[in-house]
């Protein structure tokens, strides 16, 4: 069934006819619901529960783990588990790499609680060490607390204090600030930048991996970018280089409002003095005039500034892109703010008086300012909201799935590049030009992958392929 509208009287014997072929998929095939809980597949294995216990299936269902576990979570060839109320690491092929006697063990994880890399922290008698997914330990259990980074670099904190480890558990930092920061500077290719942020009290600086303090902990606050270093005291702030030379003076003024946007982007940077907003570069240079009462970083030449509590575009050449006339732009520039948006593409999101449309970035609207929301949901489709109803559209404003169909409490578009709705209480498929893919409705469904989804129907679970087809894998 498409979202294309029907005769009323058409489209009520459509329903009742989906809806008796679903009942009878359901009857037919129920006994294909054989799980009690199941999980989609990732590197061609998903985790199942059968008969209360948790394993590991691969692509034609057969059990690559057996279920004799109380949970299971996998990633690139090592599998948390949990037995008998502990925690422990086996292989997906079963072999054991640590054993089960932790109270609980975690993979370092990004902000979609997806693991990052192959580091394990593990807790015994409320302290904290870590393991490599060989099951060599390589931080003994003795810390507080640990927390495994992006940059695989350890963060170890005792008695309230923090320290630096590396990945082989040699230690960088001692153990001894307040606060130590997973840098985003850590470049091994480059040793001037194997640096952390470091805080002592309320002070703040920066450590080398020797430990070294390469900046005093003497500041108010201190962020670093590609080339340089923001520098903030007694509310005025500047830039100093990775040698801790002084590069521009702490002139400009410190605003709380807009603490993400002082760094340096494209070469230039917002700043203000007395109350007044321009862009300057790393020269000190004024390049864009103090006229503005905000300023964003640039992203691809392109930068928000606001002046009478309007927002509008400028280039580099403080030419008006679009018009400083509305109530709020989101630019790529304001991730930096966690309450902003992303529209991708090139495409920004504008709001006035309480409507929101899309303009691109040569200031021409492209979707009329008419919806109370929207957000960018990937592959130039939106999410829409319209009179507490919400629908997707694409970039020139055709109609994906309509909003007046029915009230969506949740539309999700996922890497499989299709729609999971959900609606009056049921999980729907949809394809990405918002064709139907699936006629039935589920209890629950979660993303495809590799072309299976996990699909609950009456408290069990099963898969199904992109024609609806449920798997007929049997158990004993």
């Amino acid at each position: 069934m498409q979202f294309n509208k029907k005769v009323l009287c058409f489209s009520f014997i459509l329903i009742l006819f989906i809806s008796s072929v679903g009942i009878k998929v359901y009857a037919d095939e129920k006994q294909n619901l054989k799980f009690d809980e199941a999980r989609s597949f990732s590197e061609n294995l998903a985790a199942v529960k059968i008969n209360g216990k948790w394993g590991l299936i691969d692509l034609k269902g057969n059990f690559v783990v057996p279920a004799e576990y109380e949970n299971i979570s996998f990633y690139k060839g090592t599998a948390i588990i949990k037995i008998a109320g502990k925690y422990g690491v086996i292989s997906t092929s079963g072999k054991e790499i640590i054993p089960a006697q932790y109270e609980e063990i975690t993979y370092c994880k990004d902000w979609r609680n997806r693991p990052q890399n192959e580091l394990l922290a593990v807790k015994q008698g409320g302290k904290w060490g870590v393991y490599n997914t060989t099951g060599r330990q390589i931080v003994p259990v003795f810390y507080d607390k640990i927390e495994i980074n992006f940059n695989r670099t350890i963060n170890v904190i005792l008695n309230s204090k923090v320290g630096l480890l590396d990945e082989s558990g040699h230690t960088i930092i001692p153990v001894g600030y307040n606060f130590i920061s997973s840098s985003s500077q850590w470049d091994e290719k480059d040793p001037v930048k194997k640096l952390s942020v470091v805080r002592q009290g309320d002070k703040w600086g920066i450590a080398d991996r020797s430990g070294k303090e390469l900046i005093p902990v003497e500041y108010d606050r201190v962020s670093m970018g590609t080339n340089l270093i923001r520098v903030q005291k007694d509310k005025k702030f500047g830039f100093i280089n990775y040698r801790g030379q002084e590069v521009i003076p702490l002139k400009y003024d410190e605003d709380w409002r807009y603490a993400g946007y002082y760094y340096f982007s494209e070469g230039l940077a917002a700043v203000s003095v007395a109350g007044k907003w321009g862009y300057i570069d790393e020269r000190d240079k004024t390049v864009i005039p103090f006229e503005y009462d905000s300023g964003h970083p640039f992203k691809d030449g392109l930068a928000v500034v606001a002046l009478n509590k309007k927002e509008g575009l400028i280039n580099k050449e403080n030419r008006v892109i679009i018009p400083l006339q509305y109530d709020n732009l989101y630019y790529l520039a304001q991730l930096y703010n966690g309450s902003t948006m992303y529209a991708g593409d090139n495409l920004i999101i504008v709001k006035l008086n309480g409507k929101e449309g899309v303009f691109d970035t040569d200031g021409q609207e492209i979707i009329p300012l008419k919806y109370d929301y929207i957000s960018s949901i990937g592959d130039g489709l939106f999410k829409v909201q319209l009179d507490n109803k919400y629908g997707v559209i694409d970039k020139t404003d055709k109609v994906v799935i309509p909003i007046q169909s029915k009230v969506y409490e949740y539309i999700i578009y996922d890497d499989s590049k299709n729609f999971r709705v959900f609606g009056e209480g049921k999980w729907k498929f949809y394809k990405q030009n918002g064709d139907e893919l699936i006629s039935n409705e589920y209890d629950y469904a979660l993303p495809f992958a590799h072309g299976l989804a996990p699909i609950k129907v009456n408290n069990k679970w099963g898969y199904v392929d992109m024609k609806g087809k449920l798997t007929s894998w049997s158990y004993q």
